[in-house]
């Protein structure tokens, strides 16, 4: 009898891949220098603009290797970003702590009702769930933030922007929190795989960390626009997010990815974004440009995974019998 069960799908080619994709980075890089005129800075702030993407992506990435995506995420990067802003517009670092504490607190509760749903409501449900909280929090944004837009003056919250520093401080802290999440990855999936994955478990190793990395791109968006902006973040998350793990080559299919692949894909995300910036795009033709290179991104990796065939068994030997 053959053994027909569906064996999984893989990726191919995920060396060429990252190689075209960073041949793609750094062609739009030099054009962003072709178009300004001088190379001074301009590697620097395509490294930054690839920060926000880059940890938001990473907080998908930890979700995608146990299975799952949770857009919920996203409208807790746009809630932290409104809370540590509006406590960042005075010239005081302990209100910027105290935003972020309570950013931070405004994550747990979230991350909890996601791993609640995770496995206890089928897909449909909790994806519905997550687009829910994301539409909330990106309606509690607009209550929460100043009509208008609002100069943040926390000494500190600036300092991670521009400094005496040759690398901006946001930039540095996304390249910590890359490596802190690559030490992270293989001791979350063996503490998963050691015992039953209950929702109290997976809440831990899972949604409570990528809650709290989603937190912290909250605080980077905040100190790289030195701003606090009311609404609509959750869209320019989402699609940036999408844009970093798609065209890294992490499948939302199979959930395959690395950190690398995420460092890969955020920075042509930051690079596209910097030229689109020197073409003079602006932000509505912009967004839809980045999420229609996404989509392109996600259809590729859909038509390069390999079903290998099923295993068969081995065929019975006869075993003559004695006379």
């Amino acid at each position: 009898m053959e053994n027909t069960a569906p064996a999984a799908a893989t990726r191919r080619g995920q060396g060429i891949w990252r190689g075209v994709v960073g041949a793609a980075t750094l062609a739009l890089t030099v054009a962003c220098v072709v178009e300004a005129g001088q190379a001074d800075g301009l590697l620097l702030g395509v490294v930054t603009a690839a920060a926000i993407p880059g940890v938001l992506a990473l907080s998908q990435l930890l979700l995608l290797r146990g299975g799952r995506i949770e857009p919920a995420t996203v409208g807790v990067a746009g809630l932290g970003a409104a809370i540590i802003g509006v406590n960042s517009t005075g010239e005081d670092n302990g209100a910027m702590f105290l935003g972020l504490l309570l950013a931070l607190l405004a994550a747990v509760p979230f991350a909890f009702l996601s791993g609640f749903l995770s496995l206890h409501a089928r897909t449909g449900h909790a994806l519905f769930s997550a687009v829910a909280v994301l539409i909330g929090a990106d309606q509690l944004v607009t209550d929460i933030a100043p009509e208008q837009t609002a100069n943040v003056r926390a000494p500190l919250l600036n300092s991670l922007a521009s400094n005496d520093l040759r690398i901006p401080g946001v930039a540095l802290v996304a390249a910590a929190l890359f490596l802190v999440t690559a030490w992270y990855l293989p001791r979350q999936e063996a503490r998963l795989a050691a015992r039953e994955q209950t929702w109290s478990r997976v809440t831990v190793y899972l949604f409570l960390p990528s809650f709290l990395l989603a937190t912290v791109v909250g605080l980077l968006y905040t100190a790289q626009i030195g701003a606090t902006v009311p609404g609509e973040l959750g869209k320019t998350f989402m699609i940036s997010c999408l844009l970093a793990l798609t065209a890294g080559g992490c499948s939302l299919r199979t959930g395959e990815g690395t950190v690398g692949d995420v460092a890969v894909g955020s920075l042509f995300a930051g690079a596209l974004q910097s030229f689109l910036n020197f073409e003079g795009v602006s932000a509505s033709p912009q967004s839809t440009i980045l999420c229609g290179t996404a989509v392109a991104f996600l259809l590729l990796d859909l038509a390069r995974l390999s079903r290998p065939a099923p295993a068969t068994a081995p065929e019975p030997v006869e075993i003559p019998l004695p006379r």
